[in-house]
C-alpha cells in the first residue's frame, strides 16, 4: 500500500500521515518497537491534566502527592478495565486465543470500563489514606472530559471510531477507510469525524465542570455533571458510529451504558438539588458560630450573677431573730449610755406610779 493519508476532500486538506510516528530499532535484543500516534497522545493527555490538577491541588485542600498516587494507581487499573470491559462484551473474539486479550495496542477499550476502574481505584486509595473519596473525584473528574478531548486524537491517525457517510464539508476519508472500511461504509464518500465531535463536546465539558467544581457545596454533584455530560455527548455520537462494539441485535452498548448513566446522574442531582433547597429554607449549622459563643457566654454570666444576688438577699426575721443582719444601734438618752437610761426609765416609773391623779379620782 501507498503512503498513509487523511483527507479533508471538500475542505482541500490533505495529510500524508500514519498511524505509527516512528521505530526504535533493536536494542538488548527487543525490538524493533513501532512508536504509534496513538500511544504518545495518550500519554500527552494524561501528563497535560495531571499537571493542571497539581496546580490546583492546594486551591481545593488537596495534597499535591496524595494527588499523584493516586493517578498512579487510577492509571493501569483503568486500562485494565477498559480492557476487561471491551473483551466481556466481545467475548467471540478471544474465547479461542485468550492470549490476544494482552495485545491491547491492537484497540479494543471501552471509556466506561476505564471509568468504573477509576472510580474503584479513588474509593480504595481514599480508604487507605483516609481521605473523603467525594472531594477527590469531585476534583479529579474534571480532567476527564479534556484528555478523553486530546485522546480521541489518537482515533483520527488510526482513522477508526468513524461515523456514517455524509456529504457535509467537514466530511474526512484516509487511506485505512478506503481500504478496510467499515460495514455499511461505502469508501469513496466521506465519512463523519466523530473523533471531532465528541473532542469538541469533551472540551465543552471540561469548562463547563470547571465552572461548577468553583462553586460545588455537594458531594458528588461534580462527579454527577461529569457523567450526565460525557454520557449525553456519548449517546448522541452513538447514532453516527459505525463501529461494531454493539450485540447481535444491534443493540449498541455504549448507546445502552451511555442512557443508563444519564439517568442515574440525572436522578442524582434532582435528589442534591431539593435537598439544598430544603437546607436553605430550614438552615442548619454544623458548627456553632462565634456569635453564638459569646452568646452563651453572657447567658452563663448572667446565671451566675442571678445566683450570687440571691444569695445575699436573706428574709429579714422579727425581732432580730436573724442574728446575721446586725440592729440598728439604739440612741443614747440624755449623753447617758443605753443601760444606765434604761434604768433611770424604770425608776421614774415606780416613783410616779403611788401619785393620785386627780382626773382618774374623779370617776
Amino acid at each position: 500500500m501507498g503512503v498513509d493519508f487523511i483527507e479533508f476532500p471538500k475542505l482541500g486538506i490533505r495529510l500524508n500521515v500514519s498511524p505509527e510516528a516512528f521505530e526504535l530499532g533493536p536494542f538488548l535484543g527487543i525490538g524493533p518497537i513501532s512508536v504509534h500516534w496513538y500511544g504518545i497522545i495518550i500519554a500527552t493527555a494524561i501528563l497535560v491534566s495531571l499537571i493542571l490538577a497539581t496546580k490546583q491541588a492546594e486551591k481545593f485542600k488537596i495534597r499535591e502527592e496524595d494527588l499523584i498516587d493516586m493517578f498512579l494507581l487510577a492509571l493501569p487499573v483503568s486500562v485494565i478495565f477498559s480492557r476487561l470491559f471491551f473483551v466481556v462484551f466481545k467475548w467471540d473474539m478471544f474465547k479461542n486465543d485468550l492470549k490476544r486479550i494482552l495485545y491491547i495496542w491492537e484497540g479494543g477499550v471501552a471509556i466506561y470500563g476505564a471509568v468504573l476502574g477509576a472510580v474503584l481505584s479513588v474509593f480504595i486509595f481514599s480508604r487507605i489514606r483516609k481521605i473523603n473519596m467525594w472531594t477527590m473525584a469531585d476534583f479529579a473528574c474534571v480532567y476527564l472530559p479534556l484528555s478523553q478531548a486530546i485522546g480521541r486524537w489518537g482515533n483520527f491517525f488510526n482513522q477508526e471510531l468513524y461515523g456514517t457517510n455524509t456529504d457535509l464539508p467537514w466530511g474526512m476519508t484516509g487511506s485505512i477507510i478506503q481500504a478496510f472500511p467499515d460495514p455499511g461504509i461505502n469508501p469513496a464518500i466521506p465519512v463523519h469525524p466523530t473523533f471531532l465531535y465528541e473532542s469538541l463536546w469533551n472540551i465543552l465539558a471540561f469548562f463547563l465542570l470547571l465552572s461548577i467544581r468553583k462553586r460545588n457545596k455537594v458531594p458528588g454533584r461534580v462527579f454527577a455533571w461529569y457523567l450526565l455530560l460525557y454520557s449525553f455527548g456519548r449517546f448522541m455520537t452513538e447514532f453516527l458510529r459505525v463501529d461494531d462494539f454493539q450485540s447481535g441485535n444491534n443493540v449498541r452498548y455504549n448507546q445502552a451504558f451511555a442512557a443508563v448513566v444519564f439517568l442515574g446522574a440525572f436522578i442524582f442531582l434532582i435528589i442534591a438539588a431539593a435537598r439544598q433547597r430544603a437546607r436553605k429554607r430550614t438552615p442548619v449549622y454544623d458548627t456553632p458560630s462565634a456569635y453564638a459563643d459569646i452568646l452563651k457566654t453572657l447567658k452563663d454570666e448572667e446565671d451566675l450573677q442571678q445566683e450570687v444576688d440571691s444569695n445575699d438577699m436573706e428574709p429579714v426575721l422579727p425581732d432580730n431573730e436573724n442574728r446575721d443582719t446586725p440592729s440598728e444601734p439604739i440612741p443614747e438618752a440624755d449623753g447617758k449610755k443605753p443601760a444606765e437610761a434604761e434604768k433611770d426609765d424604770i425608776a421614774e416609773t415606780g416613783d410616779n406610779a403611788g401619785t393620785d391623779n386627780p382626773e382618774s379620782s374623779d370617776d
